[in-house]
């Protein structure tokens, strides 16, 4: 029995419901506009509509072949490693030629060392959350499924992290107006290469597919 037909409804309606949900209650807890009941409610709603998509699935490599859902969370977490990286390494080139500055912006230092394990741990951590969701994401590629991810975590450090975490204004204007430009940028370099390596378990024989240890 296929996904759609356990599903109770269009499997595009509830992921339309799903993200809107998601997204509007994220808007309004993070901007402060309307109630904070309403913004939870809406948050409720759609983490409900994302249930019923993850648990109308089946789950195993005999149901989804060689891409299952413990292929996914591992190269999820591996490819959240190597994109945080990635972005890292993007944030170090930005300020090293200054566009950052150029624009009016002060983007925020990850710091040296072993001050760099929070930001590889959360890409890391995101990575498998997109390992989970991966056959929901919209996209052509697997890069292109990851870049479409990447925006919901923008939205969550431009409406949670910088406002809230950082006490840096709404979408993290007191580091510069054009902040988000870069946040969105250097999350799309994050997802386009965590997807990417979710996308890499299922190209051939050598790449980590769920199978027998000893096979």
């Amino acid at each position: 029995m296929t996904e759609e037909a356990r599903l109770p409804g269009s499997p595009f309606l509830w992921r339309v419901v799903s993200l809107v949900a998601l997204g509007a209650g994220g808007f309004l807890l993070g901007t402060g506009r309307g109630t904070i009941s309403g913004g939870v409610l809406l948050l409720v709603v759609g983490i409900a509509a994302t249930g019923v998509l993850l648990g109308s699935a089946r789950y195993g490599p005999d149901v989804e072949g060689r891409l299952d859902l413990s292929s996914r969370l591992g190269t999820g977490l591996l490819g959240g490693l190597l994109g945080g990286g990635a972005a890292l390494i993007a944030r170090w080139l930005i300020g090293s030629f200054g566009l950052d500055a150029a624009l009016g912006v002060a983007l925020p230092s990850f710091g040296e060392g072993s001050e760099l394990l929070v930001p590889l741990g959360s890409a890391a951590v995101w990575g498998m959350v997109l390992g989970v969701l991966y056959p929901h994401v919209p996209g052509v590629s697997p890069g292109t499924r990851g870049a479409s991810f990447s925006l919901l975590v923008s939205l969550y450090m431009l409406l949670k992290v910088y406002p809230i975490d950082l006490d840096a204004g709404w979408f993290g204007a007191d580091f510069g107006a054009l902040v988000f430009v870069f946040v969105i940028l250097l999350n799309l370099i994050w997802g386009a290469v965590t997807g990417a390596a979710i996308g890499w378990a299922d190209t051939d024989d050598e790449a980590p597919v769920s199978r027998p240890i000893d096979a």
